[in-house]
C-alpha cells in the first residue's frame, strides 16, 4: 500500500492501465494473430487468452476505433479470418493437364507505346515492392497500374491475407493484361491453410506439400490466363546462410515448373542465378555497368532498388518476347 502512495508505484498503476487499454482497444488484432498460428499448444493458450479480451472490449465498445482506422485507410474487414480458396483451382490429386501444342504460325506481336501503355499489375510478399518501383521507373511503354506488396502474405496462409479474394476482386474490375506475381518467401515453411477438405499435408518438401502448393500455384495462373492476363512469376532469390537455402529452392522449382507447363502465356523469372556470385553463391554485391553495386540488404534476403533494376529489366526482356514496346 505504501508503494502505491510513492510516486513508482503512480506509475506502474498508469503503465499497467495503458497496457491493458492498448490490448482491449487491439483485442481483435491478437485474436487474429491467434487464430492464424500454426496449430499447437502456443495457438491454444493464445486464443485461450484472447477470446475474453475480445469479448469485454466489444461489451465496452472498443473494438469500434479499430474499425473505424481501417475504414478509413481502406482495410476494412481486416480482422476477418477467411481461410478459404476462392479461386478456381485444379482438384487437389491428379495429373495437371497438357498445355495445348503450339501453333506452328506466328502471331503479330501487340504494340504498346507510351500513348497506348501495357498495363501491367505487381503483387507478392516483401519482395513484389522493389522490383515493382523498378518497374514503374521505367515507364515508356510499360504502365503499373498497381504494386502491391504485403509483409509476412503468401500463398500458403490464406488466413492472415486471402489473395486468392484479392485475384478474385482484380478479375472483376478492370483488369491488367501482365500480372508480374512474387510470392514464396513467406511460404517456404511446413504449415498451409485452406487445404481442401481437411486433409493433411506433411512438411515442406514432401510430395503433398509440393502437390497442394503446385495445385495453388497452377490455379492463380490458369485464372488469370483464362481471364487474359499473362503471368509473370518472379523466383525467390538466393538468401545469405543457411535459413532459406533450402527451403527456397523448392518454391522455385515449383514456380518454374508451373509456368513452364503454360508457355503461351506466363514466364518464369530466374532471380536466384541472376544475382549469384559467378562462382553460384551469395553475394551481397554485383558488378553493373562495371561498377560494383549494392544489390541485398542486410538480412541476406530483400533487394535493393539496383537488385530491382535488374530484375525489371529481365521482366522487361519477357515482356518483349510477346508484345512490341515502343
Amino acid at each position: 500500500m505504501r508503494l502505491l502512495g510513492t510516486a513508482a508505484g503512480r506509475g506502474i498503476l498508469v503503465l499497467l492501465f495503458a497496457f491493458v487499454l492498448a490490448a482491449l482497444l487491439d483485442a481483435e488484432g491478437l485474436r487474429k494473430q491467434a487464430q492464424i498460428q500454426p496449430q499447437g499448444f502456443e495457438r491454444r493458450v493464445a486464443l485461450a487468452a484472447t477470446r475474453p479480451l475480445v469479448r469485454v472490449s466489444r461489451a465496452l465498445h472498443l473494438t469500434s476505433p479499430r474499425h473505424e482506422l481501417q475504414v478509413a485507410i481502406g482495410r476494412a474487414g481486416e480482422d476477418r479470418i477467411d481461410a478459404r480458396v476462392h479461386l478456381t483451382l485444379p482438384p487437389p490429386a491428379g495429373p495437371l493437364p497438357r498445355p495445348a501444342p503450339r501453333q506452328p504460325h506466328r502471331p503479330t506481336k501487340p504494340l504498346f507505346t507510351a500513348e497506348h501503355p501495357l498495363r501491367v499489375w505487381v503483387a507478392g510478399d516483401s519482395l513484389a515492392q522493389v522490383p515493382g518501383d523498378a518497374l514503374e521507373r521505367l515507364g515508356g511503354a510499360v504502365d503499373v497500374v498497381g504494386v502491391e506488396s504485403r509483409l509476412a502474405t503468401g500463398l500458403a496462409r490464406p488466413d492472415l491475407y486471402n489473395w486468392y479474394t484479392r485475384f478474385n476482386q482484380l478479375l472483376a474490375g478492370q483488369r491488367p493484361q501482365v500480372a508480374v506475381l512474387s510470392f514464396g518467401a513467406d511460404d517456404a515453411h511446413d504449415y498451409l491453410a485452406g487445404v481442401p477438405g481437411g486433409r493433411q499435408v506433411g512438411p515442406l518438401g514432401s510430395a503433398s506439400w509440393v502437390a497442394e502448393y503446385t495445385r495453388r500455384v497452377e490455379g492463380v495462373t490458369r485464372e488469370l490466363n483464362a481471364a487474359g492476363i499473362r503471368t509473370v512469376w518472379l523466383g525467390l532469390p538466393i538468401p545469405d546462410g543457411p535459413g532459406f537455402r533450402n527451403s527456397f529452392p523448392i518454391v522455385n522449382a515449383i514456380i518454374a515448373a508451373v509456368a513452364k507447363r503454360n508457355p503461351s502465356r506466363s514466364a518464369y523469372v530466374d532471380t536466384w542465378h541472376l544475382l549469384d556470385s559467378a562462382r553460384g553463391t551469395y553475394t551481397a554485391y554485383l558488378r553493373v555497368h562495371g561498377t560494383l553495386t549494392l544489390m541485398r540488404l542486410p538480412d541476406g534476403v530483400h533487394y535493393t532498388p539496383a537488385a530491382g533494376d535488374l530484375i525489371a529489366q529481365q521482366v522487361l526482356g519477357v515482356l518483349r518476347r510477346s508484345y512490341r514496346l515502343r
